[in-house]
């Protein structure tokens, strides 16, 4: 830091009394004073203001300032400068002194500038630490101090200070466990400790071992009635020492017998377990004498009991007096691990069909320990058992028990079927179609059914999807009666071809699209009567308009024959005109539409031969058709039903 030494008006009035003291010396060399310097402000004395710890008071001077009064008679005189800090030591607050001196051979004329003060900083020395020596594990004992077995040696100190090393190791928590990190940190002590950094802690790890409890004497009962386990009695924990005060530690004596078996003085194995918040900080050690840990007891026999059986109280007639057995007794007592098994069995008084029926519970046991048990009386379950009649089908009656006006259906048809049977009552019918047909929309059914007593057939029902293609399938229908007794058969049908094949190729031509030319025979249908004649790929009705139901048999060889559904067609009062211009076409035509209420059209393009070339949609009265790629020959274009010819040449 600089020392500034300014001229002030005190300052002027003192070096003005200089000269006049130094004419009075001419005047009168009885009156002299020797003149002090000053130091000009314009280059003053600098001084580092700041330095670490090295155990002196010493400061450097950066810059000897320039001195101001130093007259040319006697002008052979120099300034010198040392520096010091009041105190050597690190505290808040010091001081550097600055204090000069002259020489040269004029100096004795001038006395030097004051001594100037400045403030100043004395920084901590930093140390550091080697060697520190730590335990690796620890017995439990509430703390979390680890000891140290040397804090290491300090280096950096300045020679002859009074300063000294201790280290302190703690775990974050006083419990038990492997590896646990511990936080060592240094603190330093001593007169000289104070103008030192006390070096950075580092982290360790360490084991906190359990502290060891001795077993406390238990007592064991003399013996139980057997329970099909191996556990004994305890009939004393005893007291267990060794908790340190503070610690809420509890402990559980538990007895084992070697097995669960009957027997007199068998050995019983005793087993400690610690309970309570700090129990995991400590272990039981049982204690080093012969028999330790083991006690002896007696297990007595017991007669087992059935209990928790459920009877079917009714069931189907099969020629037999058995009934069914929901849920078999339980008992009560039976040993898990025993080889014995209490067995249910039931009985109707009587195999005939008839209601109020006396049902008589029998129980057994059987296996390798069973003679140490009782079985349990016979009981009567009550007297309202009933065996009813069983359902059968009659396959002597149409395709194994079904009847049915057709097997051959068009999507969304219903298919009605009579299952014909010759005695029970079925109170419900399910339908599980095959892969093929689940694949194809159908669905499984459970559907409940009600028949009068003496009824001979059940009505069962299902729809054929819509989006059902082609084929052939099955259904499996069974009967149930009221206890789920069934009784299965199965049934096969075929579903007709589509009717969108079927296409409107003029108010009075429906066509087939056979663009693969799958097919090559045709009858065509109208209202299910074949129309005489009718043998091309396409119909045109003489009428001039189409309605009612058009059909198609078809046939590609002589075993290939196919039936495709009726689309229905209707005449409408409405005028609606479809032309093309110009027509015959070279590239392109404009398509005109009138008389049409909806704004939004479909337009398909069908070859002579009936097969869709083009599919679009267009909106309002008017659409231009690209025919350019399309070869010479005569098109139909088709406009929501509605359709003209055209020549592409």
């Amino acid at each position: 830091m600089a020392n500034y030494h300014l001229f002030s008006a005190s300052t002027a009035k003192k070096h003005a009394l200089s000269l006049l003291c130094m004419m009075c010396l001419v005047v009168s060399p009885m009156w002299s004073q020797t003149t002090r310097l000053l130091i000009s402000s314009d280059d003053p004395t600098t001084v580092d203001s700041a330095k670490v710890y090295d155990g002196n008071t010493i400061a450097h001077v950066n810059h000897v300032g320039a001195l101001i009064g130093v007259e040319a008679t006697h002008s052979n005189v120099a300034l010198n400068a040392i520096a010091n800090y009041i105190s050597p030591n690190v505290d808040g607050i010091n001081r550097i002194v600055v204090t000069y001196t002259l020489s040269g051979s004029d100096s004795s004329y001038y006395l030097p500038p004051f001594n100037d003060t400045l403030p100043g900083g004395i920084t901590a020395k930093s140390l550091t630490v080697a060697g520190t020596t730590i335990d690796t594990a620890k017995v439990y004992n509430r703390g979390v101090l680890l000891n140290i077995s040397s804090p290491g040696t300090l280096y950096g100190a300045i020679d002859g200070d009074d300063v000294h090393l201790s280290a302190i190791a703690r775990f974050a928590d006083p419990n038990v466990g492997v590896d646990k990190e511990v936080a060592v940190t240094y603190s330093l002590y001593g007169s000289s400790a104070s103008n030192y950094v006390v070096p950075a802690g580092f982290t360790h790890v360490a084991d906190i071992l359990p502290a060891v409890i001795t077993a406390p004497v238990a007592t064991v009962a003399t013996g139980k009635e057997y329970d099909g386990n191996i556990t004994c009695p305890v009939i004393d924990q005893g007291t267990i020492e060794g908790v340190l005060v503070g610690d809420s530690v509890t402990h559980l004596v538990t007895a084992s017998f070697t097995n669960p078996n009957v027997g007199m003085m068998k050995r019983v194995n005793l087993y400690y377990f610690l309970q309570g918040p700090q129990s995991n900080n400590y272990t039981i050690s049982l204690p080093d004498t012969a028999g330790a840990g083991s006690a002896f007891s007696s297990i007595y026999g017991r007669t087992i009991e059935a209990e928790g059986y459920v009877i079917k109280r009714e069931k189907t007639y099969d020629g037999t007096d058995v009934a069914e057995v929901l849920v078999p007794a339980t008992a009560t007592n039976l040993v898990g691990n025993d080889n014995v098994t209490l067995i249910t069995t039931a009985r109707f008084d009587s195999p005939e069909v008839g209601t109020n029926k006396q049902i008589i519970v029998h129980f057994a046991i059987e296996g390798e320990d069973a003679g140490n048990y009782l079985a349990p009386a016979d009981e009567i379950y009550g007297i309202s058992g009933a065996i009813i009649p069983a359902t059968i089908i009659d396959t002597t009656v149409g395709e194994r028990g079904i009847v049915s006006t057709t097997s051959k259906y068009c999507q969304g048809d219903e298919a009605n079927l009579g299952v014909h049977i010759t005695q029970g009552i079925p109170t419900f019918y399910t339908l599980r179609f095959s892969e093929e047909a689940l694949a194809q929309g159908f669905a499984d059914i459970t559907v409940p059914v009600t028949i009068e007593a003496g009824q001979t057939s059940v009505n069962v029902a299902f729809d054929i999807p819509l989006a059902c293609k082609e084929g052939k399938y099955s259904v499996v229908i069974t009967l149930g009666n009221r206890l789920y007794s069934t009784i299965s058969t199965t049934w096969h049908f075929s579903v007709n071809m589509s009717n969108s094949y079927l296409v409107a190729a003029f108010d009075d031509v429906v066509s087939i699209d056979n663009r693969e030319n799958r097919f090559n025979t045709f009858q065509w249908y109208r209202n299910n009567e074949a129309i005489e004649g009718a043998t091309k790929p396409y119909y045109q009705d003489p009428r001039g308009y189409l309605e009612g139901a058009y059909s198609l048999l078809v046939n590609k060889g002589t075993d290939d024959e196919h039936y495709i559904c009726p689309l229905n067609f209707y005449t409408s009062d409405v005028k609606k005109t479809v032309s093309a211009n110009p027509n015959p076409v070279i590239n392109t035509t404009k398509v005109k539409v009138t008389g049409f209420e909806s704004e939004q059209h479909v337009l398909t393009i069908f070859n002579s031969y009936g097969a869709i070339l083009l599919r679009t949609t267009f909106n309002g009265e008017e659409y231009d058709i690209d025919m350019t790629t399309m070869p010479h020959g005569t098109y139909m274009i088709n406009v929501d039903g509605l359709t003209t010819k055209t020549v592409k040449l």
